[in-house]
């Protein structure tokens, strides 16, 4: 007759293992885990370990924040009876994808240690859950994707051991947060939220601020800087820094809220110093030429198509060959030509310019002046910026090509990489430029809003500055010009060239 299963409330090991680590997480990570958290990490177990905690974590980049969450999804089911571990998201792909990846590793690293005996009372499961083996509806941990719809149904989920916890939780809605929140009815409830700090608005911006302790509220804010964390190298930290704006570093790195500034790309005195600074490109230096197009029906309506002629040297972002952009003329901006005859006007613009490339947006009426332009024989270079970056350090960074291009124009107006030489549609440039709106993603990622969405304050299309931004897009390659004297290059060392610059990071 087989040996009936001892379950593990009836394990003389478990009470003693309770008594020992179930009011201190950090320790249990130590002696259970057998690893070493960072000071950061320790802090937030002892903030969690409280009864009735609640703690909300802002962080950077590498701060270990999502090792210390699968500590304690462990530390909450091991260590009290019938708990019950509620994981939501927006994202369920990138939960399973991340958190769920640390919690089975941390399993294997609880199995191999001094008390590998309780892990064998662990059912994790594919489907993002895991269980107390024998309780398999009133032990357990679960994962939902949040929203308005589904956040009842889990803050139906009752107990006196409950855990919440909200991963990007700047990105979760108000209705979501509030509803689990009083969902938490008994005395050890407990609710963890962690995120970029995103957005300075909802749920989470207010645990930081008018809902934190010091305020009179009852949330713990925790504040986790990458400058702090031993999981990130000094030289990656240079890089980063180097690489990010301002408004990123604060989110990305400092794990700080954005200033109220960063909703546009680029303030209005940048935008205006683009005309100020005048030639940035010196005649001998082989740059190219860029005849950069944006396109509309040509039939009254609000949209203009605009062409930009533009001079253009340089490929990287930062350093000595970043890309720098001289508008040298704007010969089009109307509403007034058809679709259909764009293209004979971009190249009578162009013809004159050596080794002139065409970067012209295809979507909708695009696609057939993109067409015409291959069929005259133009280098033609076709914009599809609602796509995803191909460079990883861009796909990390950008929500899609849109935002990586408006993003690093604004970027080099900054700098001093832009000049705008002519005065051509000046009000148009500036009202356009020093309006475009941004936000982020719930990974930090840099978002443009859909055109027409609020915050875009009823601006129109910015068809002019778009066009402009083209210019900045990663992967638009140029052709040297030969104004560039002895530094001029053919097309096959520049395509070379790029070719390895654009696979060097994938």
């Amino acid at each position: 007759m087989a040996k009936k299963r001892v379950l593990l409330h009836e394990d003389p090991r478990w009470l003693p293992f309770c008594e020992e680590y179930s009011g201190d997480a950090g320790r249990f990570a130590v002696e259970v885990q057998g690893v070493d958290p960072s000071p950061q990490q320790l802090d937030l177990y002892c903030n969690v370990s409280v009864s009735r905690s609640r703690t909300s974590v802002s962080s950077g980049h590498g701060t270990g924040k999502t090792t210390g969450i699968a500590n304690i999804v462990l530390w909450h089911m091991l260590c009290y009876p019938q708990s019950i571990t509620l994981l939501t998201a927006n994202d369920m792909d990138q939960l399973k994808a991340t958190l769920w990846k640390e919690i089975g590793l941390a399993v294997e690293r609880i199995r191999r240690g001094d008390h590998g005996w309780i892990a064998e009372h662990i059912d994790l499961l594919a489907s993002a859950t895991m269980r107390i083996v024998g309780f398999e509806d009133t032990w357990f941990v679960e994962s939902k994707t949040a929203n308005d719809k589904t956040a009842n149904k889990m803050a139906g989920r009752h107990g006196e051991w409950l855990l919440i916890i909200g991963d990007e939780a700047s990105t979760l809605s108000d209705t979501v947060l509030t509803t689990l929140r009083g969902a938490l009815t008994e005395q050890h409830n407990r609710m963890l939220l962690t995120s970029q700090p995103t957005r300075n608005a909802g749920f989470f911006y207010r645990t930081h601020h008018d809902l934190s302790k010091a305020n009179g509220g009852e949330w713990v804010n925790l504040t986790f800087s990458s400058l702090e964390s031993p999981f990130v190298s000094d030289d990656s930290l240079r890089e980063l820094w180097d690489s990010y704006d301002e408004d990123e570093r604060r989110i990305r790195i400092l794990g700080l809220f954005p200033q109220d500034s960063s909703k546009h790309m680029m303030s209005l005195k940048v935008a205006e110093s683009m005309y100020r600074r005048g030639r940035i490109i010196n005649n001998d230096e082989p740059f190219g030429w860029l005849a950069l197009g944006d396109v509309a029906s040509g039939e009254g309506l609000r949209d203009k198509s605009a062409i930009v002629l533009a001079r253009v040297i340089g490929y990287g972002d930062r350093g000595h060959d970043a890309r720098r952009v001289e508008v040298v003329e704007i010969p089009i901006h109307t509403n007034g030509i058809r679709s259909n005859r764009i293209a004979a006007a971009a190249v009578e613009v162009g013809e004159q310019k050596d080794g002139i490339t065409y970067v012209v947006d295809s979507g909708g009426l695009g696609i057939t002046v993109c067409q015409d332009m291959e069929d005259l024989n133009q280098v033609t270079h076709r914009v599809n910026w609602g796509n995803p970056c191909f460079q990883n350090k861009n796909k990390d960074r950008y929500l899609n090509l849109r935002a990586q291009a408006m993003h690093q124009a604004a970027r080099a107006a900054k700098e001093g990489r832009l000049s705008i030489l002519t005065a051509e549609h000046r009000n148009t440039v500036l009202g356009q430029s020093s309006r475009i709106p941004k936000t982020f993603t719930d990974k930090g990622r840099i978002r443009v809003p859909p055109k027409h969405s609020v915050e875009w304050e009823g601006m129109g299309s910015p068809d002019l500055w778009d066009a402009i931004c083209f210019a900045f897009l990663e992967n638009v390659v140029y052709i040297p010009s030969g104004d560039g004297g002895t530094c001029q290059r053919n097309m096959a060392d520049v395509v070379a060239s790029e070719a390895e610059d654009l696979f060097a990071d994938v």
